[in-house]
């Protein structure tokens, strides 16, 4: 059965591969991003913190790649292969919406890993400095594919209600950025007003991206403890329930009842 899915996984890897405009925006951007923000947001920070904002800048920038991953192009390769007919011609093929789901998934991880390790080498390369035991850096994998997790269930919703290709990925970025600003994950927590404090409690990715900061760089920069008890199992069932959610919904609407 995960013929199937090794087979979506390879065709969502080699159309990536072939769109160099895809393929700039997934990878590159979040780092081009990051040079950006340390050159302009950095100056006049004393030198003694300064490794850990450049730090904190890095892990939003692997949080933006995580995000992109499901909630753009995730989307985008969803309701691209519905407007070309894609799942009209498979049908009356033997493959369930989950084998499908794993392999695209696969498929869009793989470019997210590479664009998060190149996030990772150019925020050092800045002189992001990182302080963490073996056991904390496994927790931050874990709040990442929770990131992940949260992304995709949105992406998978989006790509499958939008209409096009183009709606989809535009649709997709938007939600990005405006909860990436809005959620604190490109704007420390600390600016941001009450309301919007509260927002990014209850908002998972940006939750799951603070817990990294806390565990990485310290309370201080992430804002609150978001790995106290309440806030840790909050962020992991919701994550979890977005995810099924755009399962379900991708299912229902593309798949009918061969979910």
């Amino acid at each position: 059965m995960f013929i199937h899915s090794l087979a979506f996984f390879e065709k969502t890897f080699k159309e990536f591969i072939r769109d160099r405009a895809t393929l700039f925006w997934t990878i590159a951007w979040p780092s081009v991003w990051l040079l950006l923000m340390s050159t302009v947001f950095t100056r006049g920070i004393a030198e003694d913190i300064l490794p850990q904002v450049t730090g904190m800048m890095t892990i939003s920038m692997v949080g933006l790649a995580l995000m992109t991953s499901g909630m753009v192009n995730l989307a985008g390769s969803i309701a691209g292969d519905r407007q070309r007919g894609v799942y009209q011609k498979i049908t009356s093929m033997p493959v369930k919406a989950w084998e499908d789901a794993v392999g695209r998934l696969g498929g869009l991880l793989a470019f997210a890993l590479v664009s998060s390790l190149l996030v990772l080498a150019v925020g050092l390369a800045l002189g992001a400095r990182f302080s963490g035991s073996v056991v904390e850096l496994l927790q931050c994998i874990g709040c990442a594919l929770l990131v992940l997790l949260a992304s995709n269930g949105v992406g998978m919703i989006i790509g499958s209600i939008a209409t096009s290709e183009g709606s989809a990925t535009h649709i997709g970025v938007g939600v990005t950025v405006i909860t990436g600003f809005i959620g604190g994950v490109f704007i420390s927590y600390s600016a941001l007003p009450e309301f919007l404090q509260l927002f990014s409690q209850l908002y998972p990715p940006s939750s799951a991206i603070s817990s990294i900061t806390y565990i990485l760089e310290g309370e201080i920069y992430a804002g609150y403890n978001p790995l106290a008890a309440g806030n840790m199992i909050y962020t992991v069932v919701c994550s979890l329930a977005i995810f099924v959610l755009g399962l379900i919904i991708y299912g229902q609407r593309l798949w009918s009842n061969r979910f």
